[in-house]
C-alpha cells in the first residue's frame, strides 16, 4: 500500500539526487540543525533510499532506531519541517482508520536561486533525431550483468561451503543478500557490496560456535542490515564533516 504511494511522492530520480539535496540542505541549515534533527534526518534519508526521497516510518520506530524520546523525535522532525527539508504526511489505515506510518518526503534543495543564473543567449532550436536503439550494447552489458551475479553467487556458495553444504541455504541466504544490496547498487559499488554480504555470512556462522541460532537466514538478515546500517552512516557522516 505505501509503496504505491511512496513513488507518486518520489522527489529525486536517483539516490545520488537525494544526497546532493542533503548535502546542500546541510549546508544552508548546519547551524540551526540540532543533533537530534541530524539524527532523525540520517534515519530518513537510510529509509529514503528504495523510492528516492520518501520514508515512511513510526515516530516509535524513528525514537528506537536514534535511542532518544518520542517527544524529541517530534520537536525534530517539526524542525526539519519548518527548514524546509522535509515534509510529513500522515497516512491512515484504510480499514481501521488509525494512523500508519508517517510518509516523509526530503524536499529537493537548490544551491541558485533563479535571480542569480547567469543568463544565456538564446538558441535556435534543433530537431531532435531519434537514435536507433543499440542491441549490441545492451546484449554486452546484460551478459556483463549475468555474469557478474554469477559470480556473485560462486562466491557465496564458496564461502557458505567453507562451514556448511546446503543449497537450499545458500540460496536463501542469496536471495536475502539481493533483496538488500539490488536498491543500492547505484550508490555503491558493487564489489564493496559483495564484501559486505559475504563478511555477513561469515560473521553469521562463527555466531553459530558462540550459541544456538535457529534460524539462520533471519540471523543472517540482522547482520547484513546492520552492517549497511555502518556503511551508510559512514556516508552520512561524510556528508556532514564536508561541511
Amino acid at each position: 500500500m505505501y509503496t504505491k504511494e511512496a513513488s507518486k511522492m518520489a522527489s529525486f530520480r536517483s539516490v545520488d539526487e537525494l544526497n546532493g539535496a542533503i548535502r546542500t540542505h546541510i549546508y544552508h541549515n548546519k547551524s540551526d540543525l540540532t543533533p537530534a534533527a541530524i539524527e532523525v534526518l540520517k534515519v530518513l534519508s537510510r529509509h529514503a533510499v528504495k523510492t528516492p526521497g520518501v520514508a515512511y516510518l513510526k515516530l516509535a520506530s524513528i525514537a528506537e532506531l536514534i535511542g532518544r524520546h518520542r517527544v524529541t523525535v517530534i520537536r525534530a522532525v517539526k524542525r526539519l519541517v519548518d527548514l524546509g527539508i522535509i515534509r510529513k504526511e500522515i497516512k491512515y489505515r484504510p480499514i481501521s482508520g488509525g494512523n500508519g506510518a508517517n510518509m516523509y518526503v526530503i524536499l529537493p534543495a537548490t544551491d541558485v536561486t533563479p535571480s542569480v543564473l547567469p543568463c544565456q543567449e538564446a538558441e535556435e532550436p534543433t530537431e531532435a533525431k531519434p537514435e536507433a536503439p543499440n542491441r549490441e550494447n545492451e546484449s554486452v552489458i546484460s551478459q556483463s550483468k549475468l555474469k557478474f551475479l554469477q559470480n556473485t553467487y560462486a562466491a557465496f556458495k564458496s564461502a557458505i561451503n567453507t562451514f556448511v553444504s546446503d543449497r537450499k541455504l545458500t540460496s536463501k541466504l542469496y536471495g536475502i543478500y539481493l533483496a538488500h544490496t539490488s536498491y543500492l547498487k547505484g550508490v555503491y559499488a558493487a564489489d564493496i557490496l559483495q564484501r559486505i554480504g559475504l563478511e555477513a555470512v561469515r560473521q553469521t556462522f562463527i555466531a553459530t560456535k558462540r550459541k544456538a541460532i535457529r534460524n539462520l537466514a533471519g540471523y543472517y538478515n540482522g547482520v547484513l542490515d546492520r552492517m549497511l546500517d555502518r556503511l551508510f552512516d559512514a556516508r552520512f557522516d561524510e556528508m556532514i564533516d564536508k561541511q
